[in-house]
Protein backbone atom coordinates (compact mmCIF):
# COMPACT_ATOMS: atom_id res chain seq x y z
CA UNK A 1 0.00 0.00 0.00
CA UNK A 2 2.57 2.31 0.67
CA UNK A 3 4.76 1.60 -2.37
CA UNK A 4 1.06 2.09 -4.43
CA UNK A 5 0.64 5.90 -2.49
CA UNK A 6 4.41 6.76 -3.10
CA UNK A 7 3.48 5.72 -6.52
CA UNK A 8 0.77 8.03 -6.92
CA UNK A 9 2.22 10.87 -5.40
CA UNK A 10 5.38 10.11 -7.86
CA UNK A 11 2.74 10.38 -10.90
CA UNK A 12 1.20 13.25 -9.82
CA UNK A 13 4.43 15.26 -9.99
CA UNK A 14 4.96 14.01 -13.10
CA UNK A 15 1.50 15.17 -14.32
CA UNK A 16 2.02 18.36 -12.61
CA UNK A 17 5.66 18.85 -14.70
CA UNK A 18 3.96 18.11 -17.82
CA UNK A 19 0.92 20.48 -17.40
CA UNK A 20 3.10 23.18 -16.26
CA UNK A 21 5.83 22.63 -19.09
CA UNK A 22 2.49 22.54 -21.71
CA UNK A 23 1.38 25.81 -20.55
CA UNK A 24 5.00 27.08 -20.85
CA UNK A 25 5.16 26.29 -24.58
CA UNK A 26 1.81 27.03 -25.11
CA UNK A 27 2.70 30.86 -24.13
CA UNK A 28 5.68 30.78 -25.86
CA UNK A 29 4.20 30.04 -29.06
CA UNK A 30 1.83 32.77 -28.45
CA UNK A 31 4.40 34.85 -27.54
CA UNK A 32 6.77 33.69 -30.86
CA UNK A 33 3.60 34.34 -32.93
CA UNK A 34 2.54 37.82 -31.79
CA UNK A 35 6.32 38.75 -32.65
CA UNK A 36 6.36 36.97 -35.94
CA UNK A 37 3.09 38.62 -36.98
CA UNK A 38 4.66 41.62 -38.57
CA UNK A 39 7.23 39.50 -40.37
CA UNK A 40 4.05 37.41 -41.68
CA UNK A 41 1.94 40.65 -42.61
CA UNK A 42 5.61 41.65 -44.43
CA UNK A 43 5.77 38.02 -45.93
CA UNK A 44 2.14 38.32 -47.22
CA UNK A 45 2.66 41.68 -48.59
CA UNK A 46 5.96 40.54 -50.38
CA UNK A 47 3.65 37.80 -52.05
CA UNK A 48 1.30 40.39 -53.05
CA UNK A 49 3.63 42.14 -55.15
CA UNK A 50 4.96 38.75 -56.74
CA UNK A 51 1.77 37.77 -57.35
CA UNK A 52 0.70 41.07 -59.27
CA UNK A 53 3.83 41.39 -61.61
CA UNK A 54 2.90 37.35 -62.22
CA UNK A 55 -1.02 38.41 -63.10
CA UNK A 56 0.70 41.10 -65.34
CA UNK A 57 3.82 38.83 -66.68
CA UNK A 58 0.79 36.50 -67.79
CA UNK A 59 -1.53 39.46 -69.40
CA UNK A 60 0.81 40.60 -71.32
CA UNK A 61 1.67 37.23 -72.54
CA UNK A 62 -1.73 37.09 -73.55
CA UNK A 63 -2.07 40.10 -75.53
CA UNK A 64 0.86 39.07 -77.45
CA UNK A 65 -0.44 36.27 -78.78
CA UNK A 66 -3.30 37.74 -79.80
CA UNK A 67 -1.27 40.70 -81.54
CA UNK A 68 0.65 37.80 -83.23
CA UNK A 69 -1.93 35.99 -84.22
CA UNK A 70 -3.06 39.59 -85.87
CA UNK A 71 0.42 40.16 -87.70
CA UNK A 72 0.55 36.78 -89.19
CA UNK A 73 -2.65 37.25 -90.84
CA UNK A 74 -1.93 40.70 -91.86
CA UNK A 75 1.42 39.50 -93.59
CA UNK A 76 -0.74 36.72 -94.99
CA UNK A 77 -3.26 39.71 -96.51
CA UNK A 78 -0.15 41.56 -97.60
CA UNK A 79 1.49 38.90 -99.65
CA UNK A 80 -1.60 37.87 -100.98
CA UNK A 81 -2.70 41.16 -102.21
CA UNK A 82 -6.73 40.52 -100.83
CA UNK A 83 -7.02 43.42 -99.20
CA UNK A 84 -8.87 45.42 -102.11
CA UNK A 85 -10.80 42.65 -102.94
CA UNK A 86 -14.01 42.55 -100.90
CA UNK A 87 -15.03 38.74 -101.06
CA UNK A 88 -11.40 37.51 -100.61
CA UNK A 89 -11.51 39.62 -97.76
CA UNK A 90 -15.01 38.36 -96.58
CA UNK A 91 -13.88 34.50 -97.57
CA UNK A 92 -10.14 35.02 -94.65
CA UNK A 93 -12.10 36.90 -92.08
CA UNK A 94 -14.38 33.96 -91.95
CA UNK A 95 -11.54 31.67 -92.16
CA UNK A 96 -9.36 33.40 -89.68
CA UNK A 97 -12.76 33.62 -87.82
CA UNK A 98 -13.06 30.22 -87.44
CA UNK A 99 -9.72 29.46 -86.16
CA UNK A 100 -9.04 32.40 -84.01
CA UNK A 101 -11.40 31.39 -81.24
CA UNK A 102 -9.73 33.65 -78.65
CA UNK A 103 -11.42 36.82 -80.17
CA UNK A 104 -15.26 37.50 -80.25
CA UNK A 105 -15.18 39.69 -83.61
CA UNK A 106 -12.42 40.03 -86.02
CA UNK A 107 -13.18 43.07 -88.19
CA UNK A 108 -11.47 45.68 -90.98
CA UNK A 109 -11.81 48.77 -91.67
CA UNK A 110 -10.21 50.07 -94.90
CA UNK A 111 -8.90 53.58 -95.61
CA UNK A 112 -12.15 53.99 -98.25
CA UNK A 113 -14.26 53.96 -94.99
CA UNK A 114 -15.29 49.95 -96.05
CA UNK A 115 -15.92 48.30 -92.81
CA UNK A 116 -16.31 43.81 -92.69
CA UNK A 117 -16.90 42.62 -89.50
CA UNK A 118 -16.70 38.86 -89.27
CA UNK A 119 -16.44 38.00 -93.17
CA UNK A 120 -19.97 40.25 -93.57
CA UNK A 121 -19.15 43.69 -95.51
CA UNK A 122 -21.24 46.11 -93.15
CA UNK A 123 -22.42 49.41 -95.73
CA UNK A 124 -22.35 52.95 -94.40
CA UNK A 125 -25.57 54.12 -93.17
CA UNK A 126 -27.19 57.71 -94.18
CA UNK A 127 -25.71 60.47 -91.36
CA UNK A 128 -23.32 57.92 -90.64
CA UNK A 129 -20.00 59.47 -88.68
CA UNK A 130 -16.48 59.25 -90.73
CA UNK A 131 -15.61 55.46 -89.99
CA UNK A 132 -12.11 56.04 -90.29
CA UNK A 133 -12.07 58.60 -87.52
CA UNK A 134 -12.57 55.65 -84.92
CA UNK A 135 -10.29 55.93 -82.15
CA UNK A 136 -8.39 52.76 -82.77
CA UNK A 137 -8.68 52.78 -86.15
CA UNK A 138 -7.36 56.50 -86.10
CA UNK A 139 -4.18 54.92 -84.03
CA UNK A 140 -3.58 52.37 -85.42
CA UNK A 141 -2.45 54.46 -88.96
CA UNK A 142 -0.75 57.04 -87.10
CA UNK A 143 1.74 54.52 -85.31
CA UNK A 144 1.49 52.07 -88.50
CA UNK A 145 1.90 49.39 -85.34
CA UNK A 146 0.01 47.14 -83.42
CA UNK A 147 -2.28 48.84 -80.58
CA UNK A 148 -4.97 48.11 -78.11
CA UNK A 149 -7.54 49.75 -77.35
CA UNK A 150 -10.22 49.84 -74.91
CA UNK A 151 -13.53 50.61 -76.16
CA UNK A 152 -16.82 51.88 -73.64
CA UNK A 153 -18.72 50.20 -75.83
CA UNK A 154 -18.57 48.20 -78.94
CA UNK A 155 -20.78 48.98 -82.01
CA UNK A 156 -22.17 45.01 -82.50
CA UNK A 157 -21.29 43.75 -79.13
CA UNK A 158 -23.00 46.56 -77.26
CA UNK A 159 -20.45 45.94 -74.50
CA UNK A 160 -16.67 47.03 -73.08
CA UNK A 161 -13.99 45.24 -75.00
CA UNK A 162 -10.52 45.15 -76.30
CA UNK A 163 -9.58 46.14 -79.54
CA UNK A 164 -6.14 44.65 -80.93
CA UNK A 165 -5.61 46.35 -83.97
CA UNK A 166 -2.30 45.92 -86.66
CA UNK A 167 -1.48 47.61 -90.08
CA UNK A 168 -2.32 46.13 -93.28
CA UNK A 169 0.00 47.39 -96.14
CA UNK A 170 -0.66 47.63 -99.85
CA UNK A 171 2.71 48.16 -101.83
CA UNK A 172 4.11 49.48 -99.04
CA UNK A 173 1.02 51.71 -97.69
CA UNK A 174 -1.20 51.70 -94.89
CA UNK A 175 -4.65 50.41 -96.45
CA UNK A 176 -6.50 49.09 -93.49
CA UNK A 177 -6.89 48.01 -89.49
CA UNK A 178 -7.31 44.68 -89.03
CA UNK A 179 -8.66 43.87 -85.34
CA UNK A 180 -9.76 41.21 -83.69
CA UNK A 181 -11.56 42.38 -80.73
CA UNK A 182 -12.09 40.48 -77.29
CA UNK A 183 -15.03 41.47 -74.52
CA UNK A 184 -13.65 42.61 -71.32
CA UNK A 185 -15.56 40.58 -69.06
CA UNK A 186 -14.09 37.27 -70.58
CA UNK A 187 -10.53 38.52 -69.74
CA UNK A 188 -10.06 36.58 -66.38
CA UNK A 189 -11.35 33.46 -67.20
CA UNK A 190 -9.00 33.82 -70.75
CA UNK A 191 -6.28 34.13 -68.44
CA UNK A 192 -6.04 31.20 -66.20
CA UNK A 193 -1.84 30.87 -65.47
CA UNK A 194 -2.22 32.55 -62.06
CA UNK A 195 -4.06 31.50 -59.16
CA UNK A 196 -4.60 33.69 -55.96
CA UNK A 197 -3.90 32.65 -52.50
CA UNK A 198 -6.85 32.10 -50.51
CA UNK A 199 -9.13 34.96 -49.20
CA UNK A 200 -7.12 37.10 -52.33
CA UNK A 201 -8.54 39.15 -54.89
CA UNK A 202 -7.20 40.59 -57.72
CA UNK A 203 -8.74 43.41 -60.60
CA UNK A 204 -7.92 45.67 -63.56
CA UNK A 205 -7.88 49.02 -64.08
CA UNK A 206 -8.20 50.90 -66.58
CA UNK A 207 -5.53 54.67 -67.68
CA UNK A 208 -9.34 56.20 -66.54
CA UNK A 209 -9.21 54.43 -63.12
CA UNK A 210 -12.45 52.27 -63.47
CA UNK A 211 -12.09 48.27 -62.51
CA UNK A 212 -12.95 46.60 -65.05
CA UNK A 213 -12.98 43.17 -63.85
CA UNK A 214 -16.05 42.39 -61.06
CA UNK A 215 -15.46 42.54 -57.36
CA UNK A 216 -17.20 41.00 -54.63
CA UNK A 217 -16.92 43.86 -52.40
CA UNK A 218 -18.68 46.62 -54.01
CA UNK A 219 -17.97 49.02 -51.53
CA UNK A 220 -14.01 48.21 -51.72
CA UNK A 221 -13.89 48.25 -55.47
CA UNK A 222 -15.52 51.95 -55.41
CA UNK A 223 -12.57 53.37 -53.12
CA UNK A 224 -10.13 51.70 -55.49
CA UNK A 225 -11.45 53.81 -58.31
CA UNK A 226 -11.34 56.86 -55.75
CA UNK A 227 -7.94 56.43 -55.04
CA UNK A 228 -6.94 55.69 -58.56
CA UNK A 229 -8.35 58.82 -60.03
CA UNK A 230 -6.70 60.55 -56.94
CA UNK A 231 -2.93 59.39 -57.95
CA UNK A 232 -3.71 59.73 -61.86
CA UNK A 233 -4.57 63.46 -60.64
CA UNK A 234 -1.47 64.08 -59.02
CA UNK A 235 0.98 61.59 -61.57
CA UNK A 236 2.04 59.78 -58.97
CA UNK A 237 4.07 56.71 -59.27
CA UNK A 238 1.36 53.46 -58.03
CA UNK A 239 3.25 50.22 -56.68
CA UNK A 240 0.61 49.48 -53.60
CA UNK A 241 -2.20 50.86 -52.29
CA UNK A 242 -3.37 50.91 -48.42
CA UNK A 243 -7.22 51.30 -48.02
CA UNK A 244 -8.09 50.29 -44.26
CA UNK A 245 -6.73 47.07 -43.35
CA UNK A 246 -6.07 46.04 -47.19
CA UNK A 247 -2.32 45.93 -48.52
CA UNK A 248 -2.98 46.33 -52.15
CA UNK A 249 0.47 45.84 -54.69
CA UNK A 250 0.08 47.25 -58.14
CA UNK A 251 2.16 46.26 -61.33
CA UNK A 252 1.58 48.52 -64.61
CA UNK A 253 0.71 46.91 -67.85
CA UNK A 254 3.28 48.68 -70.77
CA UNK A 255 1.21 48.31 -73.69
CA UNK A 256 -2.07 49.33 -72.60
CA UNK A 257 -0.78 51.72 -69.53
CA UNK A 258 -3.45 49.58 -67.24
CA UNK A 259 -2.98 48.38 -63.74
CA UNK A 260 -3.40 45.04 -62.71
CA UNK A 261 -4.18 44.68 -58.41
CA UNK A 262 -3.43 42.18 -56.11
CA UNK A 263 -5.06 42.63 -52.56
CA UNK A 264 -6.46 40.82 -49.07
CA UNK A 265 -7.50 42.17 -45.91
CA UNK A 266 -4.73 41.86 -43.77
CA UNK A 267 -7.31 41.91 -40.70
CA UNK A 268 -9.25 39.22 -42.06
CA UNK A 269 -6.27 37.14 -43.09
CA UNK A 270 -4.66 37.45 -39.65
CA UNK A 271 -8.39 36.78 -37.65
CA UNK A 272 -8.37 33.80 -40.15
CA UNK A 273 -4.64 32.36 -38.78
CA UNK A 274 -5.40 33.44 -35.14
CA UNK A 275 -8.36 31.29 -35.20
CA UNK A 276 -6.66 28.36 -36.72
CA UNK A 277 -3.31 28.87 -34.55
CA UNK A 278 -5.44 28.58 -31.36
CA UNK A 279 -7.28 26.02 -32.07
CA UNK A 280 -4.12 23.60 -33.23
CA UNK A 281 -2.58 25.00 -30.27
CA UNK A 282 -5.48 23.96 -28.17
CA UNK A 283 -5.49 20.66 -29.66
CA UNK A 284 -2.02 20.29 -29.67
CA UNK A 285 -1.87 21.05 -25.86
CA UNK A 286 -5.10 18.43 -24.95
CA UNK A 287 -3.19 15.71 -27.71
CA UNK A 288 -0.04 16.35 -25.45
CA UNK A 289 -1.41 16.17 -22.11
CA UNK A 290 -3.58 12.40 -22.99
CA UNK A 291 -0.26 11.67 -24.62
CA UNK A 292 2.05 12.22 -21.87
CA UNK A 293 -0.48 10.63 -19.71
CA UNK A 294 -0.41 7.44 -21.99
CA UNK A 295 3.17 7.78 -21.91
CA UNK A 296 3.56 7.37 -18.54
CA UNK A 297 1.18 4.75 -18.17
CA UNK A 298 2.35 2.80 -20.40
CA UNK A 299 5.89 3.09 -19.24
CA UNK A 300 5.05 1.98 -16.03
CA UNK A 301 3.13 -1.19 -17.25
CA UNK A 302 5.83 -1.82 -20.13
CA UNK A 303 8.57 -1.41 -17.44
CA UNK A 304 7.02 -4.36 -15.28
CA UNK A 305 6.70 -6.53 -18.56
CA UNK A 306 10.16 -5.99 -19.13
CA UNK A 307 11.47 -6.80 -16.11
CA UNK A 308 9.71 -10.21 -16.08
CA UNK A 309 10.98 -10.70 -19.25
CA UNK A 310 14.19 -10.11 -18.83
CA UNK A 311 13.86 -12.68 -15.87
CA UNK A 312 12.91 -14.99 -18.02
CA UNK A 313 15.35 -14.21 -20.70
CA UNK A 314 18.33 -14.81 -18.18
CA UNK A 315 17.29 -18.24 -17.30
CA UNK A 316 16.91 -19.24 -20.63
CA UNK A 317 20.34 -17.58 -20.91
CA UNK A 318 21.48 -19.64 -18.03
CA UNK A 319 20.35 -23.08 -19.75
CA UNK A 320 21.50 -21.95 -22.79
CA UNK A 321 24.96 -21.71 -21.47
CA UNK A 322 24.25 -24.83 -19.45
CA UNK A 323 23.50 -26.87 -22.48
CA UNK A 324 25.84 -25.61 -24.42
CA UNK A 325 28.00 -26.57 -22.16
CA UNK A 326 27.12 -30.31 -21.67
CA UNK A 327 27.36 -30.52 -25.63
CA UNK A 328 30.72 -29.56 -25.89
CA UNK A 329 32.00 -31.36 -22.80
CA UNK A 330 29.74 -34.74 -23.13
CA UNK A 331 32.74 -35.87 -25.52
CA UNK A 332 34.87 -35.34 -22.42
CA UNK A 333 32.97 -37.32 -20.07
CA UNK A 334 33.04 -40.47 -22.80
CA UNK A 335 36.87 -39.72 -23.06
CA UNK A 336 37.75 -39.91 -19.78
CA UNK A 337 35.80 -42.99 -18.57
CA UNK A 338 36.79 -45.25 -21.75
CA UNK A 339 40.22 -45.53 -20.78
CA UNK A 340 39.38 -46.96 -16.79
CA UNK A 341 36.28 -48.92 -18.40
CA UNK A 342 38.42 -50.37 -21.15
CA UNK A 343 41.29 -51.27 -18.01
CA UNK A 344 38.65 -52.97 -15.95
CA UNK A 345 37.60 -54.92 -18.60
CA UNK A 346 40.89 -56.42 -19.85
CA UNK A 347 41.66 -57.05 -15.98
CA UNK A 348 38.98 -58.87 -15.23
CA UNK A 349 38.87 -61.38 -18.76
CA UNK A 350 42.55 -62.00 -17.41
CA UNK A 351 41.64 -63.27 -13.87
CA UNK A 352 38.79 -65.26 -16.00
CA UNK A 353 41.51 -66.30 -18.61
CA UNK A 354 44.42 -67.10 -15.34
CA UNK A 355 41.24 -69.11 -13.69
CA UNK A 356 41.07 -71.01 -16.18
CA UNK A 357 43.84 -72.03 -17.05
CA UNK A 358 44.67 -72.31 -13.10
CA UNK A 359 47.00 -70.10 -13.05
CA UNK A 360 45.71 -67.47 -10.72
CA UNK A 361 47.48 -67.14 -8.08
CA UNK A 362 46.96 -64.59 -4.77
CA UNK A 363 49.88 -62.38 -6.06
CA UNK A 364 48.15 -62.18 -9.40
CA UNK A 365 44.52 -61.39 -7.81
CA UNK A 366 45.74 -58.88 -5.38
CA UNK A 367 48.05 -56.81 -8.31
CA UNK A 368 44.54 -57.50 -10.69
CA UNK A 369 42.37 -55.78 -8.27
CA UNK A 370 44.83 -53.00 -6.63
CA UNK A 371 44.73 -52.01 -10.62
CA UNK A 372 41.48 -52.37 -10.84
CA UNK A 373 40.68 -49.97 -7.78
CA UNK A 374 43.04 -47.46 -9.85
CA UNK A 375 40.64 -47.39 -12.72
CA UNK A 376 37.65 -46.81 -10.34
CA UNK A 377 39.13 -44.05 -8.47
CA UNK A 378 39.63 -42.61 -11.55
CA UNK A 379 36.43 -43.18 -12.84
CA UNK A 380 34.98 -41.40 -9.07
CA UNK A 381 36.99 -38.83 -9.56
CA UNK A 382 36.13 -38.06 -13.02
CA UNK A 383 32.62 -38.48 -11.91
CA UNK A 384 32.87 -36.17 -8.79
CA UNK A 385 34.51 -33.15 -11.08
CA UNK A 386 31.43 -33.33 -13.48
CA UNK A 387 29.26 -33.22 -10.64
CA UNK A 388 30.35 -30.31 -8.82
CA UNK A 389 30.54 -28.53 -12.23
CA UNK A 390 27.11 -29.24 -13.13
CA UNK A 391 25.54 -29.02 -9.96
CA UNK A 392 22.38 -26.61 -9.23
CA UNK A 393 22.88 -25.36 -5.72
CA UNK A 394 25.16 -22.23 -5.26
CA UNK A 395 26.38 -22.69 -2.11
CA UNK A 396 29.69 -20.99 -1.14
CA UNK A 397 32.44 -23.40 -0.16
CA UNK A 398 36.37 -23.06 0.59
CA UNK A 399 38.54 -25.01 -2.28
CA UNK A 400 41.68 -24.52 -4.06
CA UNK A 401 41.58 -22.68 -6.70
CA UNK A 402 44.30 -23.82 -8.77
CA UNK A 403 43.04 -27.50 -8.33
CA UNK A 404 39.63 -25.89 -9.51
CA UNK A 405 40.84 -24.89 -12.62
CA UNK A 406 42.81 -27.86 -12.77
CA UNK A 407 39.31 -29.88 -12.83
CA UNK A 408 38.17 -27.93 -15.46
CA UNK A 409 40.82 -28.61 -17.89
CA UNK A 410 40.29 -32.12 -17.15
CA UNK A 411 36.73 -31.70 -18.56
CA UNK A 412 37.99 -29.55 -21.34
CA UNK A 413 41.15 -32.04 -22.24
CA UNK A 414 39.19 -33.74 -25.16
CA UNK A 415 38.11 -30.79 -26.92
CA UNK A 416 41.18 -28.68 -26.63
CA UNK A 417 43.42 -31.65 -27.48
CA UNK A 418 41.18 -32.46 -30.62
CA UNK A 419 41.71 -28.62 -31.50
CA UNK A 420 46.01 -29.13 -30.70
CA UNK A 421 45.23 -26.61 -28.59
CA UNK A 422 48.20 -26.40 -25.04
CA UNK A 423 47.47 -24.65 -22.31
CA UNK A 424 49.57 -23.77 -20.02
CA UNK A 425 48.65 -23.00 -16.49
CA UNK A 426 50.75 -20.44 -13.71
CA UNK A 427 49.71 -20.97 -10.50
CA UNK A 428 50.85 -20.26 -6.75
CA UNK A 429 50.37 -23.08 -4.43
CA UNK A 430 48.03 -22.83 -1.76
CA UNK A 431 45.33 -19.94 -3.00
CA UNK A 432 42.30 -20.78 -0.76
CA UNK A 433 38.76 -19.24 -2.19
CA UNK A 434 35.43 -19.10 -0.10
CA UNK A 435 33.34 -19.18 -3.05
CA UNK A 436 30.63 -20.79 -5.55
CA UNK A 437 33.24 -22.89 -7.06
CA UNK A 438 31.00 -24.56 -10.31
CA UNK A 439 30.21 -20.15 -11.14
CA UNK A 440 33.65 -20.00 -10.84
CA UNK A 441 34.56 -22.87 -13.38
CA UNK A 442 31.45 -22.01 -15.66
CA UNK A 443 32.74 -18.50 -16.24
CA UNK A 444 36.31 -19.79 -17.29
CA UNK A 445 34.70 -22.16 -19.45
CA UNK A 446 33.47 -19.07 -21.43
CA UNK A 447 37.08 -17.43 -21.49
CA UNK A 448 38.90 -20.40 -22.55
CA UNK A 449 36.30 -21.59 -25.48
CA UNK A 450 36.91 -18.06 -26.79
CA UNK A 451 40.74 -18.34 -26.37
CA UNK A 452 40.59 -21.45 -28.10
CA UNK A 453 38.32 -20.48 -31.25
CA UNK A 454 40.56 -17.51 -31.17
CA UNK A 455 43.75 -19.52 -31.72
CA UNK A 456 42.26 -22.11 -34.18
CA UNK A 457 40.79 -19.36 -36.36
CA UNK A 458 43.96 -17.94 -36.18
CA UNK A 459 47.05 -20.50 -36.52
CA UNK A 460 44.63 -23.17 -39.19
CA UNK A 461 47.67 -24.57 -40.70
CA UNK A 462 50.51 -23.94 -37.72
CA UNK A 463 49.23 -26.09 -34.84
CA UNK A 464 52.24 -25.45 -32.79
CA UNK A 465 51.24 -21.96 -32.08
CA UNK A 466 47.88 -22.85 -30.55
CA UNK A 467 48.65 -22.26 -27.24
CA UNK A 468 46.33 -20.29 -23.96
CA UNK A 469 48.65 -19.42 -20.86
CA UNK A 470 46.24 -19.19 -17.59
CA UNK A 471 47.91 -17.57 -14.50
CA UNK A 472 46.21 -17.46 -11.17
CA UNK A 473 47.45 -14.79 -8.53
CA UNK A 474 45.70 -14.11 -5.50
CA UNK A 475 45.92 -10.94 -2.33
CA UNK A 476 44.17 -10.28 0.60
CA UNK A 477 40.58 -9.90 -1.10
CA UNK A 478 40.60 -10.73 -4.32
CA UNK A 479 41.69 -13.84 -6.84
CA UNK A 480 42.29 -12.98 -10.20
CA UNK A 481 42.56 -15.66 -13.48
CA UNK A 482 44.08 -14.05 -16.09
CA UNK A 483 43.50 -16.04 -19.89
CA UNK A 484 45.70 -14.99 -22.48
CA UNK A 485 45.91 -16.01 -26.35
CA UNK A 486 47.14 -14.52 -29.29
CA UNK A 487 44.36 -14.98 -31.63
CA UNK A 488 43.24 -12.49 -33.78
CA UNK A 489 42.32 -10.22 -30.93
CA UNK A 490 39.46 -7.41 -30.08
CA UNK A 491 38.54 -4.76 -32.66
CA UNK A 492 38.77 -1.10 -31.57
CA UNK A 493 34.85 -0.70 -32.66
CA UNK A 494 34.38 -3.75 -30.14
CA UNK A 495 37.15 -3.14 -26.96
CA UNK A 496 34.40 -1.10 -25.40
CA UNK A 497 31.32 -2.78 -25.92
CA UNK A 498 32.00 -6.57 -25.92
CA UNK A 499 31.47 -7.08 -22.47
CA UNK A 500 28.24 -4.83 -21.64
CA UNK A 501 26.42 -5.30 -25.01
CA UNK A 502 25.77 -8.90 -26.44
CA UNK A 503 28.31 -8.24 -28.74
CA UNK A 504 30.68 -11.10 -30.57
CA UNK A 505 34.71 -11.53 -32.79
CA UNK A 506 33.07 -14.71 -34.71
CA UNK A 507 31.93 -15.16 -37.69
CA UNK A 508 28.91 -17.88 -36.13
CA UNK A 509 28.70 -16.52 -32.62
CA UNK A 510 25.35 -14.98 -30.50
CA UNK A 511 28.13 -12.99 -28.64
CA UNK A 512 26.37 -13.47 -25.35
CA UNK A 513 28.91 -15.21 -23.83
CA UNK A 514 31.31 -12.98 -22.80
CA UNK A 515 28.19 -10.64 -21.40
CA UNK A 516 26.67 -13.54 -19.39
CA UNK A 517 29.56 -14.20 -17.67
CA UNK A 518 30.83 -10.56 -16.97
CA UNK A 519 26.69 -11.09 -15.39
CA UNK A 520 27.14 -13.68 -13.65
CA UNK A 521 30.62 -12.73 -12.12
CA UNK A 522 28.88 -9.65 -11.27
CA UNK A 523 25.98 -10.70 -9.79
CA UNK A 524 27.02 -14.30 -8.60
CA UNK A 525 30.58 -14.26 -6.86
CA UNK A 526 30.59 -10.39 -6.29
CA UNK A 527 33.53 -10.08 -9.63
CA UNK A 528 34.09 -8.69 -12.64
CA UNK A 529 35.63 -9.21 -15.56
CA UNK A 530 38.06 -7.43 -18.20
CA UNK A 531 40.02 -7.08 -21.27
CA UNK A 532 43.20 -6.24 -19.82
CA UNK A 533 44.55 -6.28 -23.36
CA UNK A 534 43.25 -6.25 -26.75
CA UNK A 535 45.83 -7.93 -29.08
CA UNK A 536 49.22 -9.74 -29.25
CA UNK A 537 48.13 -11.49 -26.45
CA UNK A 538 44.69 -10.67 -26.02
CA UNK A 539 44.03 -11.15 -22.12
CA UNK A 540 40.83 -11.29 -20.32
CA UNK A 541 40.76 -11.45 -16.60
CA UNK A 542 38.22 -12.71 -13.95
CA UNK A 543 38.25 -11.20 -10.60
CA UNK A 544 36.65 -12.15 -7.71
CA UNK A 545 36.30 -11.95 -3.73
CA UNK A 546 38.92 -14.29 -2.01
CA UNK A 547 36.24 -14.81 0.70
CA UNK A 548 32.16 -14.09 -0.40
CA UNK A 549 30.99 -14.87 2.84
CA UNK A 550 32.60 -11.77 4.24
CA UNK A 551 31.36 -9.56 1.77
CA UNK A 552 27.84 -10.94 2.19
CA UNK A 553 28.02 -10.11 5.34
CA UNK A 554 29.12 -6.83 5.05
CA UNK A 555 26.12 -6.41 2.48
CA UNK A 556 24.11 -7.38 5.32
Amino acid sequence: MKFMKALKEHNFKIYLIIIISSLFLVALGANIYVGAKAKITELANKNKVATSENIVDNFQIWLDERINSLVLAAKFMENAGVVSDDERIKNFIVLFKQNAKEFDIVQLLREDSEIFVNGKHILKTSGEEDRTSLVWYAETKATDAPTVNFMQRHRVLNEATLNFCVPVHKEGKFAAAFCGVVKTSGIFKNISNFKLPPNSYSFLVTHGGEVLSPMKDTALKEKIERKFRELFLTDEDITSLNIGSNFISVAEIPTLNWFIGAGTDNEKELAELNRAVLKNALVLLFAFVALALTANFLHNFMYARIKKLQDEYEILLTHKAKMSEAGELISGINHQFIQPVNSLNLMISTLLMLQKDGKLDDENLRSMLQSGQKSVQLLSNTIEIFRNFYKTSENIEEFDVAQSVKNLLTLMHTELSRANVRVNLEASEGIKARQIENIIQQILLILIHNAKDAVVEKFKDDLCRREIKLSVSADGQKCRIGVSDFGGGVSEALKDKILTEPKTTKKQGSGIGLYFGKKLANEKINGDIKLLSAANPTTFELSFDVDLRADRRALK
